[in-house]
């Protein structure tokens, strides 16, 4: 999207202090080898998408007060219905199920192959157990009609399953459909599977509160092509146990009391608008992350704002970074396992600074002058690149900036119509109007 701007005044641009710590600069092929940097596969595999597959029969179960009534059958179906427990147990290949209706009770699944489950204008708690219990080790295909609103309670029956979540599957869960769906865990997480999660192209907006752990768990992957995605947790807010958290689009608010958005395995980010906030890390993965496009903000109040445990490779998108005073940055790489930071690309803001020995092939610029609760705008060249505002509550004494050619940096602006992402922090505007132009005075290239 070419964005076009107005300029009402004259910017005065960073000044370029040589000679002032300056890193070691690192080509892209070099920085590509420095470490693994290893990319995943996720979200090339066209059976996720509910398009390509074909269903024989459809099972509509509708919930009413504490009954449901089932209609439709399929040879090799068996379900039982007893006060809005609902159980279906199958073996039988390509079914589907429209649920819709206001109830409580209980969808159980135990299904030999992959099937549909359509959720159209559903209303469903369920106060000793997962709203919905998919014990199915295959593909779920969850295709999302009207506003559907999920509830567990806050303890469950006794039982050998492992239920973990309101909404809790054995098998992948591959979202889709313009519908809503909101989850509420009391129990524990709101959203889980016990393989991977993915938001398919044409996904909704889906809502996620966890008030004892996290809101989207899965142990196999987590896959965010598309949809509105907006999690509340107690643990964190998303969360992958042993493999990679993989971000090409879609529009995403996490907010956890501890780790905002964290993957035991590599972190990539192509694509979307991710708002990440957090007490502890915002965005933390166990291996690698890279950035390579989108619009990320990964803010934390206790620690790193992005934090990789392996290599961190940041190539392009707009990053917008805040992190907790020293020793904690706004971006980091485990650099005690010599693991380093490479800034190739993008338009960067890192309010609190770069990991130390951070690898630049695109130059940095530092200043030790922030100002809380101001509007910030970021030129590259003569271009605005960001508009940005940072918090009313800083401890950071120290901010870097990036982008493609010689950046400069103006404070006390306002903005006139366009529009904002996010969570309001940054703006796209067609009009930057300036109250006060800042000469930043300590400034030096990293």
């Amino acid at each position: 999207m070419k964005l076009f701007w107005k300029i009402l005044l004259p910017v005065i641009p960073l000044m370029l202090w040589s000679g002032c710590n300056t890193k070691e600069e690192v080509s892209d092929d070099s920085a590509a080898t420095s470490g693994t940097n290893t990319e995943t596969n996720y979200g090339d595999d066209d059976s996720d998408f509910v398009e390509n597959q074909t269903w024989n029969s459809t099972i509509s179960i509708v919930w009413n007060g504490t009954s449901a009534t089932v209609t439709g059958s399929a040879t090799d179906v068996t379900i039982s219905n007893t006060n809005g427990y609902v159980t279906i147990t199958s073996t039988a290949k390509h079914i589907a199920y429209a649920l819709s209706g206001n109830g409580t009770g209980q969808l159980s699944i135990y299904s030999d192959y992959k099937f549909k489950l359509s959720l159209d204008g559903l209303t469903l708690s369920c106060s000793d157990g997962p709203a919905i219990n998919n014990q199915c080790h295959k593909t779920c295909y969850v295709v999302l009609g009207g506003t559907n609103v999920l509830s567990d309670g806050s303890s469950y029956a006794a039982t050998t399953e492992d239920r973990k979540a309101t909404f809790f599957s054995e098998g992948q869960l591959c979202f889709s459909g313009s519908g809503s769906l909101s989850v509420t865990g009391n129990y524990k997480h709101a959203l889980a599977s016990d393989d991977y999660i993915r938001l398919c192209p044409g996904t909704g907006t889906i809502d996620l509160t966890a008030k004892v752990n996290d809101g989207l768990h899965a142990n196999d992957g987590v896959i965010i092509n598309a949809g509105t995605l907006t999690v509340n947790a107690v643990d964190e807010a998303i969360r992958c146990d042993t493999s990679s958290i993989v971000i090409t689009g879609g529009t995403i608010i996490a907010v956890s009391k501890t780790e905002a958005i964290e993957a035991k395995g590599v972190i990539e980010i192509s694509g979307g608008v991710i708002y990440a906030q957090a007490a502890d890390d915002a965005i933390n993965s166990g291996g690698d992350m890279i950035i390579s496009g989108g619009y990320v903000m990964a803010y934390s109040t206790g620690n790193d704002g992005i934090d990789a445990n392996g290599n961190c490779y940041i190539k392009g998108g707009v990053i917008y970074a805040i992190g907790a005073k020293s020793p904690e940055v706004a971006i980091d790489a485990n650099s005690e396992d010599k693991k380093q930071l490479y800034v190739s690309g993008g338009t960067v803001v890192a309010i609190g600074g770069l990991e130390s020995g951070a690898s630049l092939t695109q130059a940095c610029y530092s200043t030790s002058t922030i100002n809380k609760n101001t509007w910030y705008a970021l030129y590259n060249g003569s271009d605005v690149a960001l508009v940005f505002q940072t918090p009313s509550s800083l401890s950071a004494s120290v901010m870097v900036v990036s982008t493609s050619g010689t950046p400069a940096l103006s404070s006390g602006v306002t903005t006139s119509g366009g529009s904002s992402i996010l969570n309001g922090s940054v703006n796209y505007y067609k009009t930057v109007n300036f109250l006060a132009i800042l000469l930043l005075i300590v400034v030096q290239r990293l």
